[in-house]
């Protein structure tokens, strides 16, 4: 038999259990699971345009054997609940998982969602793995398979100026006012600009308090984020792209969102874009090994980006849906 709690992150015993069987989950060579300082945070945050619960699972003798969660927006997609299931690797094809994806969908229930979205990985030259065979088992379908590429350090990338007139801006922190609202508008726009799956994801709500909320969360989790920004001749921000450290991981970087605007693609501006966060982050990335990405399978473009820079494809990371 399977109890599953709800999550108190302020406690301090019930977290530390909760991350060390997240982390036991997320143990495959190329995963990189938050660390607890990173996730803690992110539970913790009071922010408008999320709430996240989490749980936690135990056996019959009172170990904690899983956990999950479930975040559902509040100013988008707000049918949607997106949630993770982990259950120690000891513990697994106990019924473990299915009774934590139960209680999160019926969290989600709950709050008015209709549909669970989550992702799972396997590898390269494997149809899935057993993660997805226990999407699929759980009534879950395949939308979108994205490919997890990761760029080995130290790493001689491609001279890659700007060009055409534009010009790249760089900031650390807080976004610059000047830009801001502009800023807000690049970051609306990923999932409408990026391929995506036959689901119909809504553009993803952003302004600048939530781009306040979130400066303050990355500070709140010892994140440094390096952001570049590609104006145009004519003053309008036209693309950016963030690279993500952490304090409590100092191996790895994170290659985030990278957006061009469909009036500016043919300038360049992708690889300029990437290469110029490299290098303004020559200072984070010297102890670094790897810097990880993600892309679309179907996003030729980007992909090429990243194999010019001397990324290799590692894995895959599929994103699924169940309608409840």
């Amino acid at each position: 038999m399977t109890n599953v709690e709800l999550l108190d992150p302020r406690d301090d015993e019930q977290f530390a259990a909760y991350h060390a069987a997240y982390a036991a989950g997320h143990a495959e060579e190329w995963d990189r699971p938050y660390t607890a300082r990173e996730q803690r945070a992110e539970l913790l945050q009071d922010a408008a345009h999320l709430t996240i619960q989490g749980v936690v699972a135990r056996d019959e003798s009172g170990d904690v054997v899983g956990m999950g969660y479930v975040e559902m927006p509040q100013k988008d997609n707000v049918d949607l609940g997106y949630i993770d299931v982990v259950v120690r690797p000891e513990h697994r094809r106990r019924g473990h998982g299915s009774a934590i994806l139960a209680r999160l969908a019926e969290i989600a229930a709950g709050a008015g969602r209709s549909t669970l979205y989550a992702e799972v990985g396997w590898g390269i030259g494997e149809e899935g793995s057993g993660h997805t065979a226990f999407a699929e088992a759980m009534g879950f379908t395949r939308d979108l398979a994205d490919a997890h590429r990761v760029l080995t350090l130290p790493a001689e990338l491609p001279p890659a100026p700007p060009r055409d007139g534009y010009v790249l801006h760089a900031w650390r922190g807080a976004c610059p006012e000047e830009w801001i609202d502009q800023y807000a508008h690049l970051l609306t726009l990923i999932v409408q600009e990026a391929p995506s799956g036959d689901y119909p994801l809504e553009n993803e709500f952003f302004d600048r308090a939530r781009i306040r909320s979130d400066e303050e969360l990355l500070v709140a989790q010892g994140r440094v984020m390096q952001i570049v920004a590609a104006m145009s001749p004519d003053g309008v921000l036209a693309g950016h792209t963030q690279l993500v450290f952490s304090e409590t991981d100092p191996q790895d970087a994170y290659q985030w969102d990278t957006l061009v605007l469909p009036d500016h693609r043919g300038h360049g501006l992708g690889l300029s874009l990437k290469v110029r966060a490299m290098e303004e982050s020559a200072d984070l990335l010297e102890s670094r090994r790897h810097v990880h990405t993600f892309n679309a399978a179907s996003n030729g473009p980007m992909i090429a980006v990243n194999e010019q820079m001397g990324f290799r494809q590692v894995g895959w990371l599929g994103e699924y849906v169940r309608t409840q």
